[in-house]
């Protein structure tokens, strides 16, 4: 490692430690000498004049605020210095020069900016730099974070400040009552196994009604070895798969704020990426003129089925519905859904527990 980028890291680290060890009871007392400072920068965010970025940034620097480990440069003041000195803190800018403007400007330990890029199905790619601001400027992360939507991308900057400090991955926990559970208590999702129906699958989307079906979605007999019974077929052109993709929904399956949920269904890809999507809706109150009220998504959680190939295979997933501002998630639907490259996926078997 690069000798300023290794002693940086030092510092940060030791600055994060301390803040994280001061006793509540001494608060306001005994607050470490000094916590690193970092100017984050609004991100670029070209198809949008910038909006997105901004919005991405916003999201960075309240994480940031919530966590008190560094001490930010209020966005206005930054802003303002910005635009008074006329300064581009675009991506592609030079190192040093966004460095400089950091540590010339508010004697800044950190300088973090970045691009916010649209990937496919709606995804964000957040690519994040950050250097050290001292008279040998050093670029101490360059990464690209991945947030399925905009409901994700707080798990993405979670990540982020993660890598930044150094912290090492926690271990993720595991009950083993959980797996009991899982074996014992009811499938909640209506017609898994899309047996029933009449013209479609019962419990689940009628066939070519929707937009996002674009025509292509099948109700057929699950084929080659492992097939059971009927299962969902897409079958996508490339201008489909390379645009939109198609989707394929489940009824609202009731489900709770802060429970533990385990997901999993039966793929076979004949080439097309295949994700899955928990995705949780919450009820908003009619407002003003409205006479209804809505219920509209709030989070979700992706279940990304890599290693889909031409055999039927299992993927599984736990989640976890969790509270988005003032609204609870009271029901969640299943998502199946595939994009490029163009072929056939089929799905079977779509089970969704209540594990905690």
């Amino acid at each position: 490692m690069h000798k300023g980028r290794a002693n940086m890291r030092t510092i940060i680290a030791a600055a994060l430690l301390c803040a994280a060890t001061v006793p509540a009871a001494f608060a306001g007392q005994h607050e470490p000498k000094q916590k690193p400072v970092i100017a984050i920068f609004d991100f670029e965010s070209i198809a949008d004049d910038g909006e997105l970025g901004r919005w991405v940034a916003d999201s960075i620097r309240a994480r940031v605020v919530g966590k008190g480990l560094y001490v930010i440069i209020e966005p206005m003041d930054l802003s303002a210095a910005v635009e008074g000195k006329k300064f581009d803190a675009a991506y592609d800018t030079p190192i040093n020069e966004i460095a400089d403007f950091a540590r010339e400007n508010f004697a800044c330990h950190l300088a973090m900016w970045g691009r916010v890029d649209f990937g496919v199905g709606g995804s964000l790619i957040i690519n994040v730099k950050v250097a050290a601001a001292g008279d040998e400027p050093d670029l101490i992360l360059n990464e690209a974070f991945t947030a399925e939507n905009r409901h994700m991308a707080s798990a993405a900057v979670k990540e982020m400040l993660r890598r930044l400090a150094g912290e090492e991955k926690p271990e993720e926990e595991h009950n083993p009552d959980w797996d009991k559970a899982w074996e014992q208590n009811p499938n909640l999702v209506k017609n898994p196994g899309f047996e029933e129906g009449t013209e479609y699958p019962a419990h689940w989307d009628a066939l070519n009604a929707k937009d996002y079906h674009h025509g292509m979605v099948r109700w057929v007999q699950a084929p080659g070895p492992g097939g059971r019974g009927k299962c969902i077929r897409f079958e996508m052109n490339a201008g489909i798969a390379a645009g939109y993709g198609v989707a394929y929904y489940s009824d609202p399956i009731d489900t709770s704020e802060g429970t533990r949920y385990r997901f999993s269904v039966r793929v076979l890809s004949g080439g097309p990426t295949v994700k899955i999507f928990l995705k949780h809706y919450a009820y908003f109150p009619p407002k003003g003129e409205e006479k209804k009220g809505q219920w509209r998504e709030t989070r979700r959680a992706p279940l990304n089925c890599h290693g889909a190939g031409k055999r039927w295979k299992t993927f599984t997933r736990d989640f976890n519905p969790r509270r988005d501002d003032a609204h609870d998630p009271k029901v969640t639907r299943v998502e199946l859904y595939a994009y490029w490259p163009a072929g056939v996926v089929c799905f079977d078997d779509a089970v969704l527990k209540r594990i905690e």
